[in-house]
């Protein structure tokens, strides 16, 4: 067995015929980084690492598993991967690599943090297009030892993410994200970056979890529903429709006025709302 740390990316992506197959590579959403120098660049996000361990989903051709190998030092580091075809790859990696390295073949969405051997975690991943959002609302659900999160996404759906009150993206997912992390974009990424280009463009964005979050998102998800499928009504009209008993008083005490569209209404101000509907 030859050692792949000594071809390219390129090379090993045609050396394993991950596109032999296109129809089943759109399946898995795979479109892989090959450039060292941006995959540094995001690993570079990340930093400093401190004490944790790293994961990272959908390491593919391990592009970027390699970048994160030279600055991992003795820490564990953690992929997670659903396609099984990769696994010969894999195995090369991690007879040559030397690191202290494990691969789960599992889908992200039925992996929890809880099960994995590991203290605190950075996540870093380039997360595949056709499912970086449900994963990203998956490692929300617990981030008691996440450190940060580094993670790649369609552009559209990074700026969702990072949106401010009061813009055209700014939506549910701003909210559930911005009010358990604080939330950046750290740069685009051309289609040309990619093999094969996508249609799209991409966007690096890093989360930090906040300290005092809350742990309990029912009410508020449950409230940012119900607005944002009206998103161009006013506020007041969508609850005194959906909850006839509302106070103009509990509007009052957000500091929300009756006219106010939801994309207008702050993170802060959804979530005391929530509260105060729903106790």
């Amino acid at each position: 067995m030859d050692n792949d740390l000594n071809l390219s990316i390129a090379q090993v992506i045609k050396k394993y015929g991950l596109f032999d197959n296109i129809s089943r590579a759109k399946a898995f959403g795979q479109h892989f980084l090959c450039d060292a120098s941006l995959l540094k660049k995001i690993v570079s996000c990340a930093l400093p690492l401190g004490n944790s361990d790293i994961m990272e989903i959908g390491p593919g051709p391990c592009g970027l598993t390699r970048a994160i190998l030279n600055f991992a030092e003795k820490r564990k580091v953690i992929c997670i991967e659903k396609d099984k075809k990769l696994k010969p790859l894999h195995d090369n990696l991690l007879k040559y690599s030397g690191a202290n390295l494990r691969f789960i073949y599992e889908d992200a969405l039925n992996v929890s943090v809880n099960d994995l051997d590991i203290g605190e975690l950075t996540v870093i991943s380039n997360l595949p297009y056709n499912v970086g959002t449900k994963i990203l609302l998956h490692l929300l659900e617990d981030l008691d030892n996440v450190k940060s999160m580094v993670l790649m996404f369609q552009k559209e759906v990074a700026e969702r993410i990072c949106a401010t009150h009061g813009t055209k993206n700014y939506g549910r997912l701003s909210i559930i994200s911005q009010v358990l992390c604080n939330c950046e974009k750290c740069f685009d990424v051309s289609n040309r970056a990619f093999f094969p280009p996508p249609e799209v463009q991409s966007s690096v964005v890093k989360l930090i979890p906040k300290i005092n979050r809350p742990h309990d998102l029912k009410n508020l998800e449950k409230l940012t529903a119900i607005c944002f499928r009206h998103r161009r009504k006013a506020i007041y009209t969508i609850l005194k429709k959906t909850l006839p008993g509302l106070s103009q008083n509990i509007l009052d005490s957000c500091e929300i006025e009756q006219n106010m569209r939801p994309e207008q209404i702050s993170v802060d101000k959804f979530l005391k709302l929530s509260n105060l509907i729903f106790g």
